[in-house]
C-alpha cells in the first residue's frame, strides 16, 4: 500500500513548516518534517553530530541517509499507532527534497497534491529565516550564507520537482500571505 501524501515545497522560510504544523492540527493529516527529524536526533549521537556537520554548511543530508531515517520514523508511527495509512495523509515537508528521493520513495508514496510555496522574493526568505533564529533555535538561520546558500541549494536541486510530478497535482500557493490565508487556499485546493 502506497501512502497517501501531499507534499509542501517551496524555498527555505516559505512557511512548510508552519504549514505542515497548522494542518498536523486537523484530523488525518500527519506532518513529516525530515528536518525537524534530523533536529530531533541526539546531538551526541554519530548520527546526530553527522547531520549537525551538514546542516551547519547549509548543505543538505545525502538521500540514503534521508530516506532511511524517514522510513524508519514511518514505521515508529505506524506501529504506534499515530499514522494509520488507510485513512490518514501524510504531509511530507523536506522530502522528497530531489528528482533521485521521489525515485526512490515512489514505490511507498503517492503524492496526490503538491502545494508549492511561492516567495519570490530573496528577501522576504531572508527575514523570516533570520527571526527563526531565535523563535526556534534554529543555528543554521544564523549566517546569511548559510541562507543564501540554502535558497540556492532549493533552487538548483528541489524547485526541478515541479517538473517531475503532474502538473495537475501541483497548486501554486501565495505564501507572501498570512498564515491563515495559506492554510486556507491549500485546504480549499483538497477535495
Amino acid at each position: 500500500m502506497k501512502f497517501r501524501s501531499l507534499l509542501l515545497l517551496g524555498a527555505p522560510g516559505s512557511g512548510k513548516g508552519t504549514q505542515g504544523q497548522l494542518l498536523a492540527q486537523i484530523p488525518g493529516f500527519i506532518h513529516l518534517s525530515s528536518g525537524e527529524l534530523f533536529r530531533a536526533l541526539d546531538p551526541g549521537s554519530d548520527l546526530g553530530k553527522l547531520f549537525r556537520q551538514y546542516s551547519d554548511q547549509g548543505q543538505l543530508v545525502p538521500d540514503d541517509l534521508t530516506i532511511r531515517v524517514w522510513q524508519d520514523h514511518v514505521q515508529t508511527l505506524i506501529d504506534s499507532g499515530r499514522y494509520r495509512p488507510a485513512a490518514d495523509f501524510l504531509v511530507l515537508d523536506g522530502i522528497p527534497r530531489n528528482v533521485n528521493q521521489l525515485a526512490k520513495l515512489s514505490a511507498s508514496v503517492d503524492i496526490l497534491h503538491v502545494f508549492h510555496l511561492c516567495c519570490p522574493n530573496r528577501d522576504v526568505l531572508i527575514q523570516r529565516l533570520a527571526a527563526r533564529v531565535h523563535q526556534t533555535n534554529r543555528a543554521d538561520d544564523a549566517d546569511p550564507k548559510v541562507i543564501l546558500r540554502r535558497i540556492t541549494i532549493y533552487e538548483t536541486e528541489t524547485k526541478p520537482l515541479l517538473g517531475a510530478i503532474p502538473q495537475e497535482r501541483i497548486h501554486n500557493v501565495d505564501a507572501d500571505q498570512l498564515p491563515y490565508q495559506v492554510l486556507r487556499q491549500i485546504l480549499n485546493s483538497l477535495p
